[in-house]
């Protein structure tokens, strides 16, 4: 958003990111990209949050604490956009700009333009943190590889706040087709199942402090089950002087050993992980080894994506037009604007089939809705709707995408049966994309709508009185919803 005013005119900024450090970056990013392309084409630096989980506090710190700002100026002016000085300020949270940067690394990767000369890669180049140099870093790094002999730097997310985020955000997105909460047993086994024989030495990242499950466990579990010796970043905490550093610093620390690794596991679904492989890219021009522990399967799986993409499938996917890898892709290619190739995509994965009927459905779905967006004749529109609907008959949305559709081309009573089909499928009590609003109020409101059109005022007046007094409705639909229901009545009384 635009935000600050500066002396020569406004400038776009929003004051701080409220994620992770890795979050923050891709925020960063965002911010950079809109203003060279949407403008306008200056930019105040936000702030970085120092954010500690176990007392859930958020410090605000100059970005200049942490990254060389004379090397982000360079990278500026190749783009065209000017830093300019100012209080950050605006919103408190930057999630817009995140999405968009998130939305251009991943659109870069698909278009398979994400290579050394991208601007996606050049601005991570020129993300320069301070600590990289630092002796604390450097002496962490030599204590590391060189004299414990450390080989894997292994990511567990296995901390509280991830087993919220999956339960809250990635379930609902991603169902049963990742391996998104194992247990470090689980992380354990994956990586001795796949570097068999002979015994491992692994270095463990991850937020120590908020721990569910004791860390003198875990490193019992590695060295009794699985042959695998870990350390932790606090048994060097005599080699490794940290007291004055805050947790900003040690988290940069802990990105600086991820890239520094031979080999890096992780899980797709972190920023921290994807940014791992990618700015490893953008600093020596090779993806290196990093492998993810979200696939379902007994072994990790080869990352392939220099990191620009969070689902475990297209993370690990060698040949991007897989035809299985057609929902992920489309929904990416859908949110950067390229509806046409997002279709095509979705139809792939809709036509290739397969036993997750629920992929196939919300693919055949997204097709179905961007046909429409595209300008297909009617019928071929109408006709992809219903045969999603016939996919996976426990789900609703394609009935509403064809209710609504058929009411917009004044096809009403096809409008109607639809919207009628629709209302007799209950809301799923699980499952991937639900769309709430579907179940909890548009079905009947389309329903309301199509019966008044079609001669039913009887109909559309109890579909009204449910919707004004039971359904989860927006508040801003009530008034037309009552004028709707006044016409029904005038109808019923024969004025």
């Amino acid at each position: 958003m635009v935000g600050a005013s500066t002396g020569s005119g406004l400038a776009l900024c929003y004051a701080y990111n409220r994620g992770g450090i890795n979050n923050q970056k891709i925020a960063l990013l965002g911010l950079f990209l809109k203003a060279a392309t949407e403008g306008p084409p200056r930019i105040v630096l936000p702030d970085l949050v120092i954010f500690d989980q176990i007392s859930f506090v958020h410090r605000r710190v100059p970005i200049a604490t942490a990254f060389d700002v004379a090397r982000l100026a360079e990278f500026a002016d190749t783009i065209g956009v000017t830093i300019v000085a100012g209080d950050a300020q605006g919103d408190e949270g930057g999630w817009e700009f995140f999405h968009h940067g998130e939305s251009r690394i991943a659109g870069a990767a698909v278009s398979d333009r994400l290579d050394s000369e991208s601007v996606v890669v050049r601005f991570f180049r020129a993300l320069v943190p301070r600590v990289r140099m630092s002796d604390d870093v450097l002496r962490l790094r030599d204590v590391v590889f060189d004299q414990l002999g450390i080989t894997h730097v292994v990511q567990m997310r296995i901390e509280p706040d991830w087993d919220y985020h999956v339960s809250h955000r990635l379930d609902p997105e991603v169902g049963h087709n990742e391996d998104n909460r194992p247990s470090a047993e689980t992380i354990l086994r994956k990586l001795r199942a796949s570097v068999p024989g002979g015994r491992l030495k692994a270095f463990i990242l991850c937020d120590e402090a908020a721990l569910a499950v004791g860390k003198d466990r875990i490193r019992r579990l590695a060295e009794d089950g699985y042959e695998i010796e870990i350390t932790w970043k606090s048994d060097l905490s005599q080699r490794f002087e940290a007291r004055h550093s805050n947790f900003l610093d040690l988290s940069l620390a802990d990105f600086e050993i991820a890239l520094a690794s031979r080999s890096f596991v992780g899980t797709s679904r972190s920023t921290f992980a994807g940014m791992a492989a990618l700015e490893q890219f953008a600093r020596s021009g090779s993806a290196g080894s990093h492998s993810v522990y979200n696939m379902l399967g007994p072994k990790l799986v080869e990352r392939c994506d220099k990191g620009a993409f969070r689902p475990a499938r297209l993370a690990t996917a060698r040949d991007l037009r897989d035809p299985s890898c057609g929902y992920e892709l489309g929904r990416i290619l859908e949110a950067a604007g390229d509806l046409a190739a997002a279709h095509d995509r979705y139809a792939a994965r809709g036509e290739y089939g397969g036993p997750d009927r629920e992929e196939v459905y919300l693919a055949l779905t997204g097709a179905a809705r961007l046909k429409a967006a595209l300008g297909a004749a009617p019928d071929d529109v109408i006709g992809a709707f219903a045969q999603a609907a016939a996919t996976l008959p426990s789900r609703a949305e394609a009935l509403h995408g064809a209710a609504l559709y058929a009411r917009c081309q004044g096809r009403y009573e096809e409008a109607c049966a639809f919207a009628a089909r629709g209302l007799a499928v209950a809301r799923p009590s699980a499952g991937r994309d639900i769309e709430s609003s579907v179940y909890d109020w548009a079905l009947l409101d389309e329903y309301a709508v199509a019966t008044s059109w079609t001669g039913r005022p009887l109909e559309t007046l109890r579909a009204c009185i449910r919707l004004l007094t039971e359904a989860a409705m927006p508040g801003e639909h009530r008034d037309r919803i009552v004028a709707n229901a006044k016409f029904a009545i005038d109808r019923l009384a024969g004025l």
